[in-house]
């Protein structure tokens, strides 16, 4: 290298020293002037904070709550108190006043004699009437086997229930119904079919009846059989069984030597008098009457019926509602609509029945309604005579 290169590179170092020193200047001063921003910054948002953390102290100790101007009352805990204690000065009062007065003793011989004389009055009103009693002494509550011994007073107490009502009847000529079947249960709404098989010779009947449905098998819900003479009452069952899905079959026995109405599932029992009926011949009992004096079908009108179920029995007032006109599968039809409708309190079902006038008075329609408001429809939609 020469001595003119030489001494150009030591002029260019110099010089490149000054062209950095105002780029280096540059970048101190702009972080200086960040590090200055950035602190002035954190001053100002610890002078608002600590200016609104005062304000919302003073705001707090300028509104004070006030307190309550009466004691707040629960009613969970003074309420019971203030009653139990205004309770006894009224037993006081009503012990104080029996010990003053000396008439009690006639009071106490008053007392006996009032039911006798209404026992007496019941006894002499029932026979010179032929209406069903009163409802108290026909309609014990749904008694189970353990509740026998309870029962069984209420269940056969002084007969005062008069035998049925004779009425002119004409049973239906046998023949085979099949009905669509509509039904709501748990929620939840299905379709099934039901067959009726009703049999008679004038002399003796029998009703066969079950409801299913069909999904990879065929599911039967109910199935059962009323059988049975017919006599001055009309239908007269013998044995009445009834089977349900996921439980055991039930008997009913109207037995004729001894008079008797007993139950396989219930140690209940009642004196057979004539005219009861159970829950699947009473639908055809209504039928032969019907067809033997269609003038007891009328607006308003009544036919009374003792009706024994699967562990009790109970009066049941079938109330002729109206005519009306429904639609079968197989067209319209002129019925007459009758309805059983359970007395306050019971958890029997309501029945409602259209019979067919056109059709020998055959059952087009049934409906099942139990009391929490499921309920199990059946419809004509085929008919076979036998």
């Amino acid at each position: 290298m020469s001595h003119t290169e030489e001494e150009a590179k030591e002029f260019q170092q110099p010089r490149r020293k000054r062209a950095i020193a105002p780029v280096v200047f540059a970048l101190l001063l702009a972080a200086l002037l960040h590090l200055l921003a950035i602190d002035w910054g954190q001053r100002l948002i610890q002078h608002r904070t600590t200016k609104d953390a005062a304000a919302a102290k003073i705001n707090v100790a300028l509104l004070p709550v006030a307190p309550p101007a009466q004691p707040v009352i629960l009613p969970g805990t003074v309420a019971p108190k203030s009653e139990k204690r205004a309770k006894p000065p009224k037993p006081k009062a009503v012990v104080a006043t029996p010990p003053v007065a000396t008439p009690p003793a006639p009071a106490t011989t008053d007392v006996p004699d009032m039911p006798s004389s209404k026992t007496d009055s019941d006894v002499h009103q029932d026979p010179q009437s032929s209406a069903i009693p009163t409802v108290p002494t026909d309609t014990p509550d749904v008694a189970t086997a353990s509740d026998s011994a309870s029962t069984q007073a209420v269940a056969t107490p002084p007969e005062t229930r008069a035998a049925g009502a004779h009425y002119a009847f004409s049973p239906p000529p046998p023949a085979a119904l099949d009905y669509q079947v509509l039904a709501f249960s748990n929620n939840l709404e299905w379709h099934g079919t039901s067959k009726l098989t009703w049999q008679t010779d004038g002399e003796h009947y029998s009703v066969v009846g079950e409801v299913y449905t069909r999904f990879f098998a065929k599911i039967i819900f109910l199935n059962f059989l009323s059988s049975g003479d017919i006599d001055a009452f009309g239908i007269a069952p013998e044995l009445y069984t009834e089977k349900k899905r996921n439980r055991a079959a039930t008997n009913t026995h109207f037995n004729r030597e001894r008079n008797s109405i007993s139950f396989s599932a219930s140690d209940l029992s009642y004196p057979r008098l004539g005219g009861e009926q159970d829950r699947a011949s009473v639908i055809w009992q209504l039928a032969a009457i019907g067809r033997g004096d269609a003038s007891q079908f009328d607006a308003g009108k009544v036919i009374d019926m003792f009706v024994a179920g699967v562990r009790d029995g109970e009066l049941w007032r079938m109330q002729i509602i109206n005519q009306e006109e429904i639609r079968l599968p197989t067209g319209q039809i002129n019925t007459w609509h009758v309805v059983r409708q359970p007395q306050p309190g019971s958890y029997q079902q309501r029945l409602d029945i259209w019979l067919a006038p056109e059709m020998e008075w055959y059952p087009v329609r049934l409906r099942f309604t139990e009391t929490n408001g499921d309920y199990l429809e059946l419809t004509m939609d085929d008919l076979k005579s036998l």
